[in-house]
């Protein structure tokens, strides 16, 4: 979810590249893809702990952790420079694996973000749409957020690895799913819709 942005490469193991980054890139915008099979996608939850009852979905002593070489993932983004010097950011991301318990039991999981940003010079606009299900087991759920908001700085930059897409800065628009993120416009952030814990229970 929304903290794996932050970091532009997250630590990938034994994964087979299949796409590079950036596939297309022209003047001063363009279009970046990754595309990674059987990866080891880390969740923002680390192992033994993983996935656990601090979300709500998930009963208690049960630790769901993603599977070695288990994931698979398509990032692309879609960059548009405006000679005024404007911004529009367009990225989506599909990430599909499976993941074991402490118990044994196996778990398939879909994550989908699609995320927009439009800089002016001076402010980014976000609206960003997140999704996360996983079923197996005794679990079956989904959690996500339709959500808005905004953040003031002077620049912003699409960064790619082979690995990752991410922006920078980006400041997500909470750090507790309670209360504003002090780095945000005061009052800028919109829930749109939520679903679930996204917070607790979504660990991409």
């Amino acid at each position: 979810m929304r903290k794996s942005w932050l970091v532009i490469a997250a630590v990938l193991s034994a994964f087979m590249l299949v796409g590079l980054v950036p596939t297309a890139f022209a003047g001063p915008g363009g279009h970046f893809s990754v595309r990674l099979n059987n990866a080891t996608i880390p969740w923002i939850f680390p192992p033994p702990v993983g996935l656990s009852s601090f979300c709500p979905e998930i009963p208690a002593g049960v630790n769901i952790n993603p599977d070695d070489l288990g994931s698979g993932r398509l990032k692309q983004a879609n960059v548009v420079e405006r000679p005024d010097g404007t911004k529009h950011v367009v990225l989506t991301d599909l990430i599909k694996g499976t993941a074991s318990d402490n118990f044994g039991a196996s778990y398939k999981f879909v994550y989908e973000n699609n995320t927009t940003l439009d800089f002016d010079g001076a402010t980014v606009n976000v609206a960003m749409k997140d999704t996360f299900k996983l079923k197996g087991g005794d679990v079956n759920f989904t959690v996500g957020f339709n959500w808005r908001w905004a953040y003031a700085t002077d620049s912003l930059e699409v960064e790619a690895s082979a690995t990752d897409i991410a922006v920078n800065p980006f400041p997500f628009a909470t750090n507790d799913g309670v209360n504003e993120n002090p780095d945000i416009v005061p009052g800028s952030w919109q829930k749109v819709s939520t679903r679930g814990d996204p917070i607790n229970c979504d660990p991409l």
